[in-house]
């Protein structure tokens, strides 16, 4: 039989497609559903690729409103990916955006996705624990005492609660919790806890509360009986200087960010409290404000300083305070304080030139002459500056010389107008090269009655206390 050979055309009728990526993105649009602040809502993009080869995917959206879940996608032939859309209005009106989508697809590379949504006022349930999230309870070996807190709801949607638990049932027993109840706006019900404890060392219990809070899923509820063993507490902690030079009265910062809660309870409340202080300051002002991480505090005479932080956790757990013990110390070489104990008397500081008279315009540093000039002209370190001028009630006014001039300096209080006031304790602190090195006081009575408190001697750096009589000194006016 002769063999008989079939050849084959090389002729290509019907071409091949080229191994290239095609991209593909559905929905063409995304509308999202209403939602209220602060909740979010998500929704799926989903990108393909129906090509032969790996597409290669960017997407960018610019808002602050929406977001996307990635940015970057590779894509394997026939692979599908989603990416989530989230929306989180900040308040109460209608937001759009567009999603780019840009890729290594020669033919279409580009697709756009316009997306939408509303932000509005919705009913929401809020569950609110009384009276605190944080609950301690002191109890003898051997008996057994109750926690009792309600759970409220605040909000204006039906609260939905699941199984309330407690992780440590041998020692804190549930008497009853409303699991599995649904509490009506402004409904509360009670919960119970029985204590029991084994021995003295202290326990801690953790009983958790699922509900549909959209903001709050999970409510904890801190158990602590006797002391709580070796649970750990919010711990306070100050950036505390140990000495602050005074030019004058001056705000100061101080720092409690360092504060930090071991379990991660957060975030933390701040309390802060100005525990002692000189006598001669003014309480009146003290911290601003006085519940933030770090406060302002108004540091207005030299002397020792206290300033206590307490930290509180989320479920209201508080920490042991901690202080901050600073010294106030005058940069000026010479620094004198007055201050007096009666809310309506004015009493006035008087620096005096040795030879000079009260009331010289020239050479008594006082209300009316507040910064004169002494020492080598032109030189404001030599002269003296009254900072403080207090016209009614406690002071404290005060004058200050960052460098004397040689010299001796005659310092004096006088009562200029008692106000009603009938007896008016005026107090004087001199301080001399940043030490303290008087403090005493009399009793003024009688308008114009003026203590002569002592004498200044430089570059000595000495003050000798006067015991002279007061003496009344009718004020004159500088022209």
């Amino acid at each position: 039989m002769p063999v008989i050979l079939l050849l084959a055309s090389c002729t290509n009728e019907n071409p091949v497609r080229s191994l290239v990526p095609v991209l593909g993105v559905q929905p063409e649009e995304l509308v999202f559903p209403d939602v209220g602040p602060p909740l979010s809502a998500t929704l799926p993009l989903f990108v393909g690729n129906s090509g032969q080869a790996d597409l290669s995917v960017s997407l960018s959206l610019d808002s602050d409103v929406f977001s996307l879940g990635t940015d970057a996608l590779l894509l394997a032939p026939g692979e599908t990916a989603e990416v989530p859309v989230s929306f989180t209005p900040p308040t109460l009106r209608s937001y759009d955006a567009v999603v780019e989508v840009e890729s290594n697809d020669e033919e279409h590379p580009t697709a756009t996705v316009p997306i939408s949504g509303r932000g509005v006022d919705l009913p929401f349930p809020d569950i609110d624990i009384v009276p605190a999230r944080t609950l301690e309870k002191d109890v003898a070996v051997g008996s057994s005492d109750e926690f009792v807190f309600q759970i409220l709801n605040t909000g204006d949607a039906p609260l939905a609660l699941g199984d309330i638990a407690v992780d440590a049932p041998s020692v804190f027993s549930v008497v009853y919790v409303p699991s599995g109840f649904t509490l009506a706006p402004g409904d509360s019900d009670v919960a119970v806890v029985a204590y029991a404890p084994p021995s003295d060392g202290g326990e801690v219990a953790t009983l958790t509360i699922p509900s549909n809070d959209p903001d709050e899923p999970t409510t904890t509820v801190l158990l602590i009986g006797n002391g709580g063993g070796d649970f750990d507490r919010p711990v306070a902690v100050i950036d505390c200087p140990t000495e602050v030079l005074l030019t004058g009265p001056e705000w100061i910062t101080l720092d409690g960010s360092g504060s930090f809660d071991p379990a991660m309870h957060d975030p933390l409340t701040f309390a802060w409290t100005v525990t002692d202080r000189p006598p001669a300051s003014d309480a009146s002002v003290t911290l601003d404000p006085a519940d933030t991480e770090s406060i302002d505090l108004y540091v207005d005479v030299a002397g020792p300083w206290s300033i206590q932080l307490v930290v509180t956790n989320a479920l209201g757990t508080t920490g042991d305070p901690a202080t901050c013990a600073l010294g106030a110390v005058p940069e000026d070489d010479l620094h004198v304080e007055l201050s007096w104990n009666t809310p309506q008397a004015d009493v006035d500081l008087h620096l005096v030139k040795q030879g000079a008279e009260l009331f010289d315009c020239a050479d008594d540093c006082f209300y009316a002459n507040q910064h004169p000039d002494w020492g080598v002209a032109g030189d404001q370190d030599d002269d003296p500056r009254l900072d403080l001028d207090d016209q009614v009630g406690f002071g404290p006014e005060n004058i200050n010389i960052a460098q004397p001039a040689d010299g001796v300096y005659e310092l004096s209080a006088q009562l200029f107008d008692p106000h009603g006031d009938p007896a008016v304790t005026a107090t004087v602190d001199v301080w001399l090269g940043g030490l303290q090195v008087f403090t005493g006081s009399v009793v003024l009575q009688s308008e114009s009655e003026t203590w002569h408190v002592g004498t200044l001697t430089w570059p000595a750096g000495t003050f000798a206390s006067s015991s002279d009589p007061l003496v009344i000194v009718p004020p004159t006016i500088c022209h």
